[in-house]
């Protein structure tokens, strides 16, 4: 199985009341996600080739405790399966005390033109 880490800093800008999302200056539930498609979406892009990238395809997503503005998470992402170009990840965020958030996440791997040809 392939793992990442990566750590983020909590900027204003993804607090819940700015992304509108919710009233309060902590951790929002979609910079959360955010963070945690980018960290899957950089562990596999190292087995893609430059003709290739990956679009994240489902999510579900538990957001268990908040973290204020201006602290650093951890972001924990494992690759758990691969089904032909369906990728699928476990998830696991951390604060500086406790699991703030885990998620599946599934990606799948696509050929950037063949992808940019459907928006025409």
């Amino acid at each position: 199985m392939k793992e990442i880490t990566k750590k983020y800093l909590v900027k204003q800008e993804q607090s819940a009341l700015k992304m509108g999302s919710g009233d309060l200056e902590v951790l929002a539930t979609p910079a959360l996600v955010a963070m945690m498609e980018n960290c899957c979406k950089v562990l596999l892009s190292s087995q893609l080739s430059s003709e290739q990238t990956s679009v994240g395809f489902k999510m579900n997503v538990k957001h268990l405790y908040p973290t204020s503005v201006g602290e650093e998470i951890r972001i924990e992402a494992t690759l758990m399966e691969v089904d032909n170009k369906k990728h699928s990840f476990s998830i696991k965020a951390y604060d500086n005390k406790q699991l703030i958030g885990e998620a599946t996440h599934q990606r799948v791997v696509v050929e950037i033109a063949n992808f940019l040809e459907k928006l025409k």
